[in-house]
């Protein structure tokens, strides 16, 4: 589903362009490369013997990232590949593939490539809004069990937006605190509704939340929104200034600033592609850091106890 998006980047965005597709199942593959007047690969192997491939956008289930663009990688090709990336070994792994071989291999944090949350970090690590006290990151849109079904819970599958985002903003927390809710679904056994809270020295709290159980339709919806409090100031922003009816990807309405996110993270990576490493926000550190923040969470909402976050040393 998520492919669908990133052609829409790719027709808007103009930084990349789509050379053919790779997808296991054959007819997939063939309405994909008919609809999109590209070409068929017969497998990965058949993309990367193509010269005229130059960077791979992973987009394929969780399970298949580490592999995919690993092998990508020792191809001698770059990588865009979708969250969450992997397990933190297996994204240490592409850094040290990608180091080796001067090649990019970005996360696809789009959230963090929003113009309106670089703004908002922009002001946080100014320091013009004061000392940060508190923050909120929503995430509240409801998917039918149909489509909930081809994911994970929400903690694992949404919030890791929440946690890069958070990282971003304010670093790795001194503890964290999570729950996740008994799902309402008819037969998907994960939970439809999530909620984090991190704790950092200084009194600073993020609160996380995420579900697919409602959408919010009050005046002033939580749709998906970022607020920061800090001391001399506050900052916000969210994506309800424009919806309209029409589905594309998972969701069964059009979002345009989640939408065009992925033009701004393709402009970044075709930046980075192109020399300027700078334009990676959220890096691949990063995923490893928040894949391990998650696992943290998953354990505070089993046990239901509070978790220290500080890595120990030498580890993530």
């Amino acid at each position: 589903m998520v492919a669908e998006l990133h052609k829409r980047a790719i027709d808007l965005g103009g930084r990349l362009r789509l050379v053919g597709v790779v997808d296991p199942d054959p007819d997939v593959a063939r309405r994909r490369a008919a609809a999109w007047d590209c070409r068929r690969f017969a497998d990965l192997g058949a993309a990367l013997a193509d010269r005229s491939v130059e960077a791979l956008l992973v987009l394929a289930p969780e399970a298949h990232h580490a592999e995919l663009a690993a092998t990508a990688l020792r191809g001698a090709r770059h990588v865009l590949i979708e969250k969450p990336v992997a397990e933190p070994d297996d994204i240490a792994n592409l850094e040290r593939l990608a180091a080796e071989r001067e090649l990019v291999c970005m996360p696809a944090h789009n959230y963090a490539y929003q113009p309106e949350f670089e703004g908002l970090l922009r002001l946080v690590r100014s320091g013009e809004l004061g000392r940060i006290r508190a923050a909120w990151i929503t995430y509240v849109i409801r998917h039918s069990e149909a489509v909930a079904s081809a994911y994970a819970g929400v903690l694992d599958e949404v919030m890791i937006h929440h946690a890069y985002l958070a990282l971003a903003l304010f670093g790795s927390p001194s503890s964290v605190y999570a729950g996740c809710m008994q799902p309402a679904w008819e037969a998907h056994d994960v939970e439809d509704q999530a909620w984090m809270t991190w704790h950092y020295g200084g009194g600073l709290s993020v609160h996380h939340f995420a579900t697919f159980a409602v959408d919010d339709q009050s005046s002033s919806p939580w749709l998906f929104a970022v607020k920061v409090l800090g001391e001399n100031g506050s900052a916000s922003y969210n994506w309800h200034d424009s919806i309209f009816r029409r589905p594309l990807g998972s969701l069964p309405f059009a979002v345009p600033a989640y939408e065009d996110s992925y033009i701004h993270e393709h402009r970044a990576f075709a930046d980075a592609i192109a020399g300027d490493r700078s334009a990676v926000i959220s890096r691949l550190s990063d995923a490893a850091e928040a894949a391990r923040l998650l696992k943290l969470a998953r354990r505070a909402s089993d046990e239901g106890v509070s978790m220290p976050a500080t890595p120990v040393e030498g580890q993530r």
